[in-house]
């Protein structure tokens, strides 16, 4: 009996059973946004910026800053840039080397504090408190002294900003009710498309979609809401939070890929936070992260990779944490792979499993990847299979050899369901053959006997291996002979043949035997020829 040992198979796909809190050693009134790329998170924090890789594990602080506040990245950009409030500059910082490369005196504008970039456009949020003496500044990144160009109307404290695609969004944070302004950016100077209006104060704001939708976190609300940002209509609501009876909606994001809305909670008392993942379409609850003792920061929720960012700071001290959700998708998969009970060398087996979603719905088709592995540690021909879509599939092998065979099926997820593995172990056994011959029954002394047989199966192939004949002929009058006849090499397909021609009368028994290898069990039949004394 072949013996089988089922391990699931590591992947990198599956996520993290909790989220992660890292203390950054730094304490901070001011500051807590977050940036990632290139293997690197950004952290501002107020008269530096902590840069640590994507685990927390510090990397290197970029000091002697003043003011701190906001940061931001492009996509396919190699340079951070941060808002400096406190000397009213725009300061661009190298990914690779962490140097200071470039300063952008705004003091034109001054107390920069929110940044929303796209590509190598960037928009400044500023103001110092004053009555009408804030706003929104944009200015392309490409040019060596870039220009200054005001968009909309002043305000007293920065606005909050978020860009996509070609929509801009601004709203004043403290104003009640809140007004968002949108704009279309693909023009220079940007054109107004009109304003979304709130019941409330605005605490932070984001886009989605692609610019088609406003996300607002909202005082005193107990939920996100989203903002049609063509019609100014508010199209959704995300709640059900934990602490959404009694908490405050603080930060809101949207991932990049669109599929989730990522929104911060903080107690009434400022001492519990909570991060709840929410379906972007239909605003199910489907991640829940809770950390006592600290509480989020307004707007530092932020995406890299697969993962999820946001900043803890503790009440009093300022003390600032890295947060990190465990990898996105947020949804899981399970992928299960059986054997059968016995395998044999050179012989078709068919393993099977089952694809299913933690939603319960059938998976539909589905695309798998098989890897398998010989008993040496080469692996074999890649392969991809697919499911039915009820998410069943099974596959078939036939192994080479003996010895223990790894099979690995993998699933890679997509941006619903987090990729899943599953992967058997299967001792192999020697191949069982059925020896047979066919020849006649009877014949006369002097007439040539052919014989013909097979020990294998329909479509296998054979290493070569080596068959005898013998031959025992029992004469009328008892006599017995023995004789080894042949030794011969069957066909790959199991098949050989050999003839006799009788010189004798009697019952002749011929004994076939397969020698068999390190593939093959050995075997053995007999076939009885009664040959006849023709008449004279």
């Amino acid at each position: 009996m072949a013996a089988l040992l089922v391990t699931q198979a590591p992947t990198t796909a599956t996520a993290a059973a909790a989220a992660t809190v890292t203390d950054l050693g730094v304490a901070a009134d001011r500051g807590g946004d977050v940036v990632g790329h290139s293997g690197k998170i950004f952290v501002a924090a107020d008269d530096r910026i902590v840069v640590t890789k994507s685990d927390g594990a510090l990397i290197d602080t970029i000091s002697g800053l003043s003011g701190a506040v906001a940061l931001s990245v492009a996509d396919n950009g190699r340079k951070v840039y941060a808002a400096l409030r406190d000397s009213h500059e725009l300061i661009e910082i190298d990914i690779a080397t962490l140097a200071i490369t470039k300063r952008i005196d705004l003091t034109a504008y001054p107390c920069p504090s929110t940044l929303a970039q796209s590509y190598e456009r960037l928009w400044v949020g500023f103001g110092c408190g004053q009555a009408g003496e804030g706003g929104v500044v944009a200015l392309e990144l490409w040019r060596p002294t870039p220009t200054l160009v005001p968009v909309g109307p002043g305000t007293t404290q920065p606005p909050l900003i978020a860009v996509a695609g070609s929509t801009l969004v601004a709203g004043e944070p403290g104003a009640d009710p809140a007004s968002i302004r949108v704009y279309d950016v693909s023009t220079t100077p940007a054109t107004p498309r009109g304003e979304i209006r709130a019941d409330t104060s605005l605490r932070d704001l984001a886009l989605a979609d692609y610019g088609s939708a406003a996300l607002s976190a909202l005082a005193d609300t107990h939920r996100f809401d989203a903002w049609d940002t063509t019609t100014n209509a508010k199209t959704r609501a995300y709640d059900s939070g934990e602490l959404s009876e009694h908490g405050l909606p603080t930060a809101v994001a949207a991932s990049p890929n669109g599929a989730y809305v990522v929104g911060g909670w903080n107690s009434s008392a400022g001492d519990a936070a909570e991060l709840v993942v929410y379906d972007a379409t239909n605003a199910e609850v489907i991640y829940t992260a809770a950390h006592q003792g600290k509480a989020v920061v307004a707007g530092s929720i932020e995406f890299y990779g697969t993962l999820t960012f946001a900043v803890l700071k503790e009440p009093g001290t300022g003390r600032m944490h890295l947060w990190r959700l465990p990898p996105s998708p947020y949804h899981s998969s399970t992928l299960t792979l059986t054997a059968p009970s016995k395998v044999t060398a050179l012989k078709q087996s068919t393993l099977s499993g089952r694809l299913t979603l933690s939603s319960g719905l059938p998976p539909g088709v589905q695309t798998l990847e098989l890897y398998r592995w010989l008993p040496d540690g080469t692996s074999r021909p890649f392969q991809e299979i697919t499911t039915a879509a009820d998410g069943t599939y099974q596959f078939t092998d036939a192994p080479p050899s003996t010895g223990a065979f790894k099979y690995q099926v993998y699933w890679p997820g997509n941006s619903w369901f987090r990729g899943s593995g599953s992967s058997v172990t299967v001792t192999v056994a020697l191949y069982e053959p059925t020896l047979t011959v066919t020849g006649p029954a009877t014949g006369n002394v002097g007439d040539r006997l052919e014989f013909s047989g097979t020990f294998g199966a329909d479509g296998i192939t054979f290493p070569r291996t080596i068959i005898t004949v013998s031959r025992k002929v029992v004469s009328p009058d008892g006599t017995v002979i023995s004789t080894g006849l042949v030794k011969l090499a069957p066909a790959a397909d199991g098949s050989f043949s050999f003839s006799d021609t009788p010189t004798k009368a009697g019952e002749h028994t011929y004994t076939v035997k397969l020698l068999g290898n390190s593939t093959i069990e050995p075997a053995s039949t007999t076939h009885v020829v009664t040959v006849l004394q023709p008449p004279a």
